[in-house]
């Protein structure tokens, strides 16, 4: 079945963008806190130098990441790409590959890991920016991996909290929020509601 192009968005620098990828059936993509850990250690190395992170979500079958894309100098990626579209994409493809390569060395597995091209929405004006931190924080409590907002250690709510260096870049989620507390009151109210969000992706 084609992709609904909704789903194929151009990375352009200076947009923002919900990307998400999932496992084939029946596969997981983290079986335990290290495979968490280096995920997101390489996503670092891979992703973190070019985007700007407001928000994301490790599940045990799939992630969800919500970025800026930063302005790109020509130099970064003109000897290899035409785009930074393509860069970025690429950049997210040794993401996927290293963490595949990774879990089949360690799991004793071979094959892919991914069941798809990964998704990418782009996430224009301040509202609908907002609603999607509300949809990835509260991501891991609709898959009942666990029933607070606050105790999951693979969501960036997490970062929020703790005020610690992490991935997210949190002055700027926060300004869209008046102030951290506000960002948890906010988060709290979607409680009983988040899942009617028009953008159930999943």
């Amino acid at each position: 079945m084609p992709i609904n192009p909704r789903y194929l968005a151009t990375f352009e620098c200076g947009k923002k963008y919900h990307v998400f990828n999932r496992t084939h059936k029946g596969l997981l993509l983290f079986k335990d806190d290290d495979d968490y850990s280096r995920f997101l250690e390489k996503t670092v190395k891979y992703i973190l130098p070019y985007v700007e992170m407001h928000s994301f979500s490790l599940l045990p079958n799939h992630f969800h990441f919500f970025f800026e894309f930063k302005e790109l100098a020509l130099e970064v990626y003109s000897k290899e790409f035409s785009s930074p579209h393509k860069f970025l994409c690429e950049q997210l493809r040794c993401l996927f590959i290293s963490h595949t390569k990774y879990m089949n060395e360690k799991y004793d597995r071979h094959g892919g890991l991914f069941s798809r091209t990964f998704r990418r929405i782009e996430v224009d004006g301040i509202e609908y920016a907002k609603q999607m931190v509300f949809y990835i924080h509260w991501n891991h409590v609709h898959h009942d991996i666990s029933n607070k907002l606050e105790d999951y250690p693979y969501s960036s709510y997490y970062e929020f909290l703790c005020d610690c260096p992490g991935l997210v870049k949190r002055e700027t989620v926060l300004e869209w929020f008046g102030g951290l507390e506000n960002f948890i009151k906010e988060h709290k109210e979607q409680e009983s509601h988040y899942l009617n969000f028009k953008f159930r992706m999943e």
